[in-house]
């Protein structure tokens, strides 16, 4: 990193750009591999997403929480003892301060209730 030069970073920058531009398709894929369900539960990951976003949509959400509904529980295979920070995480840069505190915080939600 200390030898790279001014044209090297500009050069490393367009391909940064070009794949974060690539993010939501990532993100899509990723859910559509959700179709396993954990052990006892009746429906899979990705059945329960997409309900869940439905629900939302049906309570007339805006369209920013329908997407956090939907991807609330991206992070369960790879972090299921704190998934809800990895959606956050993920979802961050894209949602208002609000729907990150909802999400960084949704699995408290569901072990309280």
């Amino acid at each position: 990193m200390k030898k790279g030069s001014k044209e090297d970073y500009l050069f490393l920058d367009k391909y940064e750009k070009d794949f974060a531009s690539k993010t939501a398709e990532r993100i899509i894929k990723f859910m559509s591999n959700l179709t396993e369900t954990l052990e006892g539960y009746q429906v899979s990951r990705l059945e329960h997403s997409l309900q869940s976003a439905t629900r939302a949509e049906r309570d007339g959400a805006n369209e920013e929480m329908i997407v956090a509904t939907l991807l609330h529980d991206i992070g369960d295979s790879l972090a299921p003892f704190n998934h809800s920070q990895l959606s956050a995480s993920i979802l961050r840069p894209y949602v208002s301060e609000k729907v990150y505190w909802i999400m960084l915080h949704h699995g408290l939600f569901q072990e309280y209730y």
